[in-house]
């Protein structure tokens, strides 16, 4: 090696080493010129060879994996030759380094402060610079974010940086570029001393299992141990092979670090949490650690509204629900909650049933982590509500009041693109969509649950059979989520018993009675755009027979009938849009009362 970096030191060098070949022009050594050099035996020559280090660390730039020739020029590696002669970064700047490496840190690191993580990472950088540890570490686990943000949180700790290799990059390569690559990489880790960490990603992007064995294999051949971070623990391990290697089976962040970061992340945007209100939003929004980071940034980015209650808070939770629904496929409708409870008019034992949903969401964690009901639930943890009754009864906007009551979204699924006419499509469909649901912790809201849910029918051929699996896969599906479901129907009587049993809570939509329709009627027509009396609304109640949905058709049609004529909303604009509601859905007209004047309606 020595000899080899001679020419790239001292020109000297150069025309001494074409004197020695007796070919003035040539200015790189071979590989027998230099053993001679050195007075080495046949015997050295061939334990040189079969030791293959040479070839092995890449030092010459004509090793492909083999031992050169002896009359073959040995040019040393010039990103080798630049680092041993000074330049710290020209390891990093080799090509075959830099088409597998992040660059960029981990999200994420800035927002652990706790000193039990301090301890954990800086444990874990030293594991991975402990040239003596043979031992591979695999980080699993569903929270890929917060291993890698704890590994760059060690780095720092110890003022050093990590090499990021990121797996999906070795898409297209052969094997012969993986392996260069990969040696380059191991050469790098070897001598700077920096943690090696080989990031497969969240298992969204799947790489071929013969190119990940063939990077573990080499890395672990130049005697260099690494770290793994993978979701699939079960399949990194069957890769690994011999390779000794033990696994992280504990959580890389527990709840009371994601606590610690939202606090510090609200703390960053001017918000100060309470260690319960923190809390919440953990639970409320199942951010990693990257996602608060990001939050944090969006919210920063984002102007502050001060006619709202809690302007600031308000700000950095609205960033939350944003970067957890960012990904959100195009199989649902998201729809951002309008209506509050206090919109929906129902009678009180429902109300109160409404009112015990969002306790079950909101406390779910209470109860099933603190007091360990858990345990006891092997599946059915999650939230699921049947909401029942008429047309217009305000099925939706109850779906809605309690989404907003838990500051949720709300992901509708759309049964146009969720059912499919292929065979297996639609299961991995209602799954996508329940996958979106628990990532961005919104509630799903099925609306017509009958068209997924009806009852199973008798196998007469294969159309059955297969919409009989799809209900099934449903059924299955809603008892292993974790989150809150809401479906709504017109037809109770249509959907599978099986369903009915799996439901936590069946709320029934009655018809409004007088009293009720009086309140929706005031609710459907603001007050600045009315000019209707007490006794108005009382009759208005009392004859026009309708639902809350029809109410609120009429409200609006009559609200553009008194704009039209430059005036508020009075009874005669409201007979007239009743007059084409009802019409429309073939009843019989009612008489309303203007002036001690009968009007037909």
């Amino acid at each position: 090696m020595l000899l080899g970096l001679a020419p790239e030191m001292d020109i000297r060098f150069q025309r001494c080493i074409g004197f020695l070949l007796d070919e003035m022009p040539r200015r790189v050594g071979t590989f027998g010129l230099y053993s001679s050099l050195l007075g080495t035996t046949v015997q050295a020559r061939e334990d040189l060879a079969q030791a293959g280090a040479l070839a092995r660390w890449l030092v010459f730039e004509s090793d492909k994996g083999r031992q050169p020739g002896a009359d073959e020029p040995l040019r040393m590696d010039s990103f080798l030759a630049q680092w041993l002669t000074g330049d710290e970064g020209a390891l990093e700047a080799d090509p075959r380094v830099r088409r597998l490496l992040r660059t960029a840190p981990w999200p994420g690191a800035g927002l652990l402060e706790r000193r039990e993580e301090r301890a954990n990472a800086v444990s874990l950088v030293d594991r991975l610079q402990d040239s003596t540890q043979p031992t591979w570490l695999l980080f699993s686990g569903e929270d890929s974010a917060g291993w890698r943000a704890l590994l760059e949180f060690g780095a720092r700790q110890r003022n050093v940086i990590p090499l990021r290799i990121e797996c999906a990059r070795l898409s297209g390569l052969d094997r012969f570029e993986i392996e260069d690559s990969a040696r380059c990489a191991a050469r790098m880790a070897r001598l700077t001393g920096a943690p090696l960490v080989m990031d497969l990603g969240n298992g969204d992007a799947q790489q071929e299992n013969e190119t990940l064995r063939i990077l573990f294999a080499t890395v672990d051949a130049s005697g260099c141990h690494a770290g793994v971070i993978s979701p699939e623990d079960a399949r990194v391990i069957g890769l690994l092979g011999a390779i000794a290697h033990e696994l992280a089976e504990t959580p890389a962040l527990p709840l009371a670090a994601r606590v610690d970061c939202v606090c510090n992340s609200a703390r960053a945007v001017d918000v100060n949490l309470t260690e319960e209100s923190a809390e919440a939003i953990a639970r409320r929004y199942p951010l990693q650690v990257d996602g608060l980071e990001h939050a944090m940034y969006l919210a920063r980015s984002r102007r502050v509204d001060h006619s709202r209650e809690e302007p600031y808070l308000t700000r950095f939770t609205t960033a939350c629900k944003d970067v957890a629904s960012s990904s959100v496929s195009h199989l649902v409708e998201r729809i951002e909650p309008v209506f509050g409870l206090d919109d929906v008019v129902l009678p009180a034992d429902r109300k109160q049933q409404l009112n015990e949903i969002v306790d079950h969401v909101r406390l779910a964690g209470r109860v099933l982590d603190d007091w360990h009901f858990r345990e006891q639930l092997p599946y059915g943890r999650g939230v699921t509500a049947l909401f029942f009754g008429p047309s217009g009864t305000g099925k939706t906007m109850a779906a809605m009041g309690v989404a907003r009551q838990l500051g949720i979204q709300i992901l509708r699924l759309d049964l146009s693109k969720v059912v499919s006419k292929y065979i297996g499509d639609t299961e991995k469909n209602i799954d996508c969509v329940f996958h979106d649901a628990h990532k961005s912790g919104s509630a799903i809201l099925i609306d017509e649950a009958e068209a997924l849910m009806g009852k199973r029918s008798e196998v007469r051929d294969a159309h059955d059979r297969y919409a009989n699996i799809e209900v099934a896969y449903l059924l299955q599906r809603m008892e292993a989520y974790d989150g809150l479901a809401i479906l709504t129907t017109n037809l109770r009587q249509n959907l599978d018993p099986a369903f009915l049993r799996r439901l936590r809570f069946i709320v029934e939509f009655p018809r409004p009675d007088v009293a009720a329709r009086k309140q929706i009627w005031q609710q459907c027509l603001p007050e600045a755009s009315r000019d209707l009396d007490d006794f108005d609304f009382r009759q208005m109640a009392r004859k026009i027979d309708l639902t809350g949905g029809n109410i609120r058709q009429i409200s609006l049609c009559a609200a553009f009938l008194a704009a039209a004529a430059g005036t508020l909303i009075s009874l005669k604009h409201i007979a007239q849009a009743t007059r084409g509601e009802l019409a429309k859905l073939g009843m019989s007209p009612v008489e309303l009362e203007m002036n001690t004047t009968k009007v037909l309606v």
